[in-house]
């Protein structure tokens, strides 16, 4: 199965998402991932992305750059539902947050309850460049605790180099909650990190890190991407990759 899904943050899509998703559906990918952070007015362009999104059978996917806990433990409920509702908006199937500052006593029921209200919808929480929602410890106790709530894990292969997190250790620690991968590759220039596209490369961390995985988990391409007609190399790179580990 072709699980490839492409976030729209891999071109330069400001403000112009819907153009690009006839030009994704053309690499026979199986799905697109719409990003809020790109939209400069909300309603208007959630509008067209979902008519565009109308017009092909793309999985589809809504991250949105909030946080599910706040600084004081609790849930941010007033954001999550309004991102929960432009998903519904959209037509998505499941919808990329982050963790926030997840704490023991953070009320899981509340979260429970707010999903209740979105049956059609699936929560994925993704480890990002935050050391307090990018830390294996506080991840692993969310989940684990959450174990009731249609919750999963965004496995992003990069981001643990941004907190200095072990990716194999968050493998062995968190594999069991992943439904979703975000390949890149990152690289260090003059001192700072830097997300870059992935290669052959026999260096390369990602393709290591995705023989810890199922080759069915449905994986993103997150890394720039300068034309969607490269797609189907990169996704060639990945199926290598896993053919690999078949042998």
């Amino acid at each position: 199965m072709n699980s490839i899904i492409i976030p729209l943050n891999a071109f330069e899509t400001t403000g112009f998402q819907h153009t690009m998703i006839g030009k994704i559906h053309e690499q026979q990918v199986h799905g697109v991932e719409i990003r809020r952070e790109l939209m400069k007015k909300v309603e208007q362009e959630i509008e067209l992305i979902a008519e565009e999104l109308k017009k092909y059978p793309l999985f589809t996917v809504y991250s949105a750059p909030i946080e599910l806990w706040r600084e004081n433990g609790e849930l941010n409920t007033q954001e999550l539902k309004a991102i929960l509702e432009e998903a519904v908006l959209l037509g998505a199937q499941w919808v990329k947050v982050s963790l926030g500052f997840y704490q023991p006593q953070s009320p899981i029921a509340d979260l429970q309850q707010l999903l209740e209200a979105f049956p059609a919808l699936r929560l994925f929480v993704e480890n990002d460049q935050t050391s307090h929602g990018g830390n294996i410890a506080s991840l692993h106790a969310f989940f684990d605790n959450a174990y009731e709530v249609p919750v999963s894990m965004t496995f992003d292969i990069g981001n643990w180099l941004y907190v200095h997190e072990q990716p194999q250790e968050a493998i062995k620690k968190l594999r069991s909650f992943v439904g979703y991968i975000h390949i890149k590759h990152v690289i260090k220039n003059s001192g700072k990190l830097v997300t870059t596209a992935i290669s052959n490369g026999s260096n390369e961390m990602w393709k290591d890190i995705l023989k810890g995985f199922s080759y069915s988990t449905f994986k993103a391409l997150e890394f720039p991407i300068d034309e969607p007609e490269q797609v189907p190399g990169f996704i060639s790179l990945v199926q290598a990759a896993e053919q690999e580990e078949v042998q």
